[in-house]
């Protein structure tokens, strides 16, 4: 199973999850998106909630 990356719009901070990344952002056209997974990972958002009681 390939796990999604998070791509964020130079241009309109749209965010994208995606295992590859995209060509160019779906809402503005810019081809010039920024790999953010390593960012959002260490985020408590994306951790399981048994986890964040620890």
């Amino acid at each position: 199973m390939l796990r999604p990356r998070f791509f964020a719009c130079d241009r309109c901070d749209t965010v994208f999850a995606d295992p590859e990344r995209p060509p160019y952002c779906d809402s503005c056209g810019e081809p010039s998106l920024t790999e953010i997974t390593r960012a959002l990972q260490a985020d408590r958002y994306f951790t399981r909630a048994d986890e964040r009681r620890r």
